[in-house]
């Protein structure tokens, strides 16, 4: 293979990788994250996509291919470094918005560090095409790195590292499996790229760093994605649609050896909750019960989810005492923010699964119904303690 037909190979996988870049762009909306986080994700993306023409504008002329000339080289690789930079500054404070969102002191610290380590890299990128302290362009017309390409390295790398870390630390306050496991994917954006560029040092002239950080974006978003399809806004709870997937896998696999119990769990006198407290507290009490149910499910080795307004599933193997061990848990949440709710309690119909001929609507209806009659249980004795008193 001659050499022209290996630098059209490395812009071949270039431009698959800006045509999917491209898509996640488009796809990369509010109804994935919040307007701030997709403005810096698709930031990084926009970033990565001006890399890779960069790169490929490079892989063509080194190849001789297009017209190129001792600028065109350093423009192009300047552009490259720059947009490196660009695309590793909107990525840092892109996982800093996704895990905080409440804007505090040191997140607002962090990003000023951020964007100050970009600029200074920046700058020096720009200068180097007169110094060479990052890369020159030989007597042979071949772009090199400077000595003080180390630098530049360093800056992306602290950032990259301070964003992985930052994000994996937190991921140990979270209770939530899905953000816990969202919460470590920064740090592919290390361990990735960092493998490509040395296999790209073993296999010069092959595009696999542009590849090592297409990966890490893509699984980014389809994490970030699934988790914004199939959760609950308000709970960080499964919601329904991810349940009725779950639930008919369950009913799949069901038998007499491997039967399943369904719970449907209501919050006793929610909507009292919300004309007396607000509903704000309302919100409040919804997000108690919601991590109780997350506890007892973890415990469980169970799956829970968020059915609507204030109704929740529990999806199990066994036959546990759930209400009991939800209500425990609510009492033992609630002592923490006492002033700010009132009683708290929960009610329960379960169903059981031994059959896959058994629907999901059938297996609903008959805990629903269990749940009903608890419910006239608890409000006769919530009347008869009334009339007592």
């Amino acid at each position: 293979m001659d050499n022209s037909a290996v630098y059209i190979s490395y812009v071949i996988t270039e431009i698959f990788c800006i045509l999917f870049s491209a898509g996640i762009i488009f796809k990369a909306n509010r109804n994935v994250g919040t307007d701030l986080q997709m403005r810096h994700f698709r930031g990084m993306a926009l970033f990565f996509i001006i890399y890779l023409i960069s790169d490929s504008w490079w892989a063509l002329g080194q190849g001789g291919l297009i017209p190129f000339n001792r600028t065109l080289n350093k423009a192009a690789n300047a552009v490259g470094l720059v947009a490196v930079a660009l695309l590793t500054l909107g990525w840092c404070i892109f996982v800093i918005y996704r895990i905080d969102q409440n804007k505090t002191r040191n997140m607002k610290l962090l990003i000023r560090l951020y964007y100050a380590a970009a600029i200074v890299d920046i700058l020096i990128i720009i200068s180097s095409v007169f110094t060479g302290f990052y890369f020159y362009v030989d007597e042979n017309d071949i772009f090199r790195f400077g000595d003080g390409y180390f630098l530049h390295l360093l800056f992306i790398v602290v950032q990259l590292f301070g964003s992985g870390i930052y994000s994996f630390v937190q991921s140990f306050s979270n209770k939530q499996v899905k953000l816990k496991k969202e919460y470590r994917l920064p740090l592919l954006f290390i361990i990735i790229p960092t493998a490509a560029a040395v296999l790209e040092g073993i296999l010069p002239v092959c595009p696999i760093v542009p590849l090592g950080i297409y990966l890490p974006i893509q699984l980014a978003f389809l994490e970030i994605q699934s988790s914004e399809i199939y959760s609950d806004a308000l709970t960080g709870l499964n919601n329904r649609r991810r349940m009725e997937m779950f639930l008919q896998d369950m009913i799949h696999n069901a038998s007499d050896e491997n039967p399943f119990r369904i719970h449907m769990i209501d919050v006793n006198d929610f909507k009292q909750v919300n004309d007396k407290f607000g509903h704000i507290a309302g919100d409040r009490a919804l997000q108690l019960v919601a991590d109780a149910l997350r506890n007892v499910s973890d415990k469980l080795h169970g799956f829970c989810a968020r059915y609507g307004g204030d109704e929740f599933v529990l999806i199990v193997s066994g036959e546990a005492k759930v209400q009991e061990l939800i209500q425990n848990e609510v009492k033992s949440m609630r002592e923490s923010c006492a002033d700010l709710l009132p009683q708290l309690t929960v009610c329960t119909g379960s169903a059981v699964c031994r059959s896959g001929a058994m629907t999901a609507t059938q297996l609903i209806a008959k805990a629903d119904e269990q749940l009903y009659i608890q419910k006239e249980i608890y409000h006769g004795r919530k009347k008869m303690a009334e009339n007592a008193g």
